[in-house]
């Protein structure tokens, strides 16, 4: 056997580990990227897809519950919407993705739940104006236990 053929193996191990690695770190970061409260719910990063007046568009953010137990979600709303709702995204099947409104609306305590692109998010429909790139959106959201938190969006492109 050759040199060739030892360093080879040992090389593909130090990327692949250096992968790994790297990976973790970025994770990490990720999740460190918001502080838990001592106690109740706060809401980080929030943002909205610009949207035409009569149309629909969509409010992203995490909540972060800090409470020891479960929090529900039990109401939405928004004075820029004639409907909003809590959706999720789920898969049709034959690669085909749809939309509906979430079933279960909970927030587990300790924990950070993220609404995104493809996922869980709020549905503003019947928009009484259209939302620009630079404008803001109040979403009303209301809790069983931490009760209503206003939350402040800036509207822009994703």
């Amino acid at each position: 056997m050759n040199l060739f053929h030892l360093y080879i193996p040992s090389f593909l191990l130090i990327a692949f580990l250096s992968v790994i690695s790297c990976n973790s770190e970025q994770n990490q970061t990720r999740t460190a990227e918001y502080v838990l409260p001592d106690d109740g719910i706060a809401v980080e990063g929030a943002w909205a897809r610009p949207g035409r007046e009569n149309g629909v568009t969509a409010v992203y953010l995490n909540v972060l519950n800090g409470s020891a137990e479960t929090d529900t979600l039990i109401a939405l709303s928004s004075p820029i919407a004639g409907l909003t709702e809590l959706h999720e995204t789920f898969d049709r099947g034959d690669g085909m993705m749809g939309m509906r409104e979430a079933e279960e609306p909970y927030f587990p305590g300790r924990g950070i739940t993220s609404m995104e692109p493809g996922g869980l998010h709020i549905m503003l429909m019947q928009l009484k104006n259209a939302l620009l790139e630079g404008d803001e959106v109040i979403v009303n959201l209301t809790f069983a236990n931490a009760g209503e938190i206003s939350v402040t969006a800036p509207v822009r492109s994703p």
